[in-house]
């Protein structure tokens, strides 16, 4: 095993750990960062980079409508879904090498690929590493909760992590959560021709100002998306392509797809 002292040990690749990697390096400091899984973290591989890009291509097929009450008459875009997913990994593609270890190591930080996990107050180690800090900071993030639903285990369905590489444009998306993840991918899927169904079971954005979440859900609801609020899931049943959800009420929605947006975890 190989043994490193430093001054300070970042657990986490993702916007935090890197900004304050980069920092500290670039002011001298001795630095070492842990990254098992993809530089970059969720904000660049699943979170602000993929969903605005994915939000700038359905901004660009909702304004080929035109506005009519302005006297513009446009007609309905013709998407190419898998050029758009194309576009997404693209951006991500053109953003990576800043994110990227050879650009870290370039800096001056020590990046380990490994899993990090604590072997004393200021020992980290690794299958391979055993660091020695003045000061270690766990920026390790969060991922997709998955809600405790029936029968969720049993079907395929998407989060954050995972909808923006599928290159199938879905006929009918349901979102269970109605939450700034949740309300993104519904306006971006519906502008890009998508039947689209959010279910929350209290309040769509129920965590910003009322009156704005009022102004935002009227909009949504203009746009064709079915918003179900104040009712919860009770089982998830079905296959690839026909999923079932039952909603705590007696009704039912069907859908070719299904993505969870139900808030984030550890």
């Amino acid at each position: 095993m190989q043994r490193i002292t430093t001054d300070i040990c970042v657990i986490g690749g993702g916007s935090g750990g890197l900004s304050l990697a980069a920092g500290a390096a670039q002011m001298g400091a001795r630095v070492v960062l842990f990254e098992a899984d993809r530089m970059g973290g969720d904000c660049l591989n699943s979170g602000c980079v993929p969903s605005k890009a994915l939000l700038a291509a359905a901004k660009a097929a909702h304004h080929a409508h035109g506005d009519p009450r302005m006297g513009v008459h446009g007609a309905p875009a013709r998407i190419d879904f898998a050029a758009v997913k194309a576009h997404v990994a693209d951006i991500i593609a053109g953003i990576a090498p800043h994110d990227s270890v050879e650009r870290f190591t370039g800096l001056g930080v020590t990046v380990i690929e490994e899993h990090a996990r604590f072997a004393g107050p200021r020992i980290v180690r690794s299958d391979s590493y055993e660091v020695t800090a003045k000061f270690t900071v766990i920026s390790t993030g969060s991922k997709a909760a998955i809600p405790p639903i029936p029968g969720l285990d049993t079907v395929p369905f998407h989060t954050n992590e995972t909808i923006f590489a599928d290159t199938a444009q879905p006929d009918h998306l349901a979102i269970i959560g109605g939450g700034p993840i949740g309300i993104e991918m519904a306006q971006a899927h519906r502008r890009l021709g998508c039947e689209v169904t959010v279910i929350e079971a209290t309040t769509i954005l129920g965590r910003d100002d009322p009156a704005l979440a009022a102004i935002i859900t009227a909009r949504l609801a203009e746009e064709g998306i079915r918003l179900v609020e104040g009712v919860g899931v009770s089982a998830v049943s079905g296959k690839a392509g026909a999923v079932r959800i039952d909603l705590a009420d007696g009704s039912t929605v069907n859908a070719s797809h299904l993505m969870v947006a139900a808030g984030r975890a550890p």
